[in-house]
């Protein structure tokens, strides 16, 4: 009887077959990088509102010095209509009061945007922490910090919509004559950057809420 001449095959190991990317927590998957852009800008804005409404609060008569400013101002001839009569029919009656809301107002929103950005930047300590206590308690003040953050940027868009009204809306484009003093008005690039800050915080907040659904849930895949 002739020997078999076929080669003998020897049994290879099954592979295991490599696990997709959705079968990775979560957790493990997610890489959590903090925004510095946005916690740049909003520590500079911050830093701009604080000293600006430190500076009234240390002046000790700008509630008093407002309705001559105001005055003044609308004297000038160079504010729109409808910036006037506000002006004229509610600010001015109650300057006092105004001038008590705007020097707080611009304090306690730099406050507000710069404790934001710089929780930004710990943000990522706390999301690495193994105890679930500690994360809820960060969670629990990060909403609450997200809110007020988002309050300050809607209120120093405001307060710099309103000062760029006040500086009699100049023409934010090119203009050779302020050629060496800038055209853009400090007012609206405030107001710009305040835009930009209530995006970021929008999304900061979106992905808070995935993180915190990860927390509860640890076998939440995307």
């Amino acid at each position: 009887m002739m020997p078999s001449t076929k080669p003998r095959i020897e049994a290879r190991p099954i592979e295991e077959p490599v696990k997709l990317q959705q079968d990775v927590p979560f957790q493990q998957r997610s890489i959590h990088i903090p925004n510095l852009a946005l916690s740049g800008l909003q520590l500079i804005v911050g830093y701009a509102w604080l000293l600006a409404g430190v500076d009234k609060i240390l002046l000790g008569t700008f509630p008093d010095q407002l309705s001559g400013m105001l005055r003044t101002t609308l004297s000038s001839g160079r504010l729109p209509g409808f910036f006037v009569a506000i002006l004229q029919g509610l600010v001015i009656p109650n300057t006092t009061l105004f001038g008590f809301l705007i020097e707080w107002s611009e304090t306690l929103a730099g406050l507000g945007l710069m404790t934001a950005g710089l929780l930004a930047v710990v943000r990522p300590l706390a999301k690495r922490s193994r105890s679930s206590t500690s994360a809820r308690l960060f969670a629990s003040g990060e909403r609450l910090l997200g809110i007020l953050a988002l309050l300050a940027a809607v209120g120093t868009l405001l307060l710099g919509l309103s000062y760029f009204l006040l500086d009699g809306m100049p023409a934010p484009w090119f203009v050779p004559s302020v050629a060496y003093g800038g055209a853009i008005d400090t007012g609206l690039f405030l107001a710009e950057a305040s835009v930009v800050l209530i995006a970021g915080q929008l999304a900061q907040h979106s992905q808070s809420q995935e993180w915190m659904l990860s927390r509860r849930h640890p076998k939440f895949k995307l």
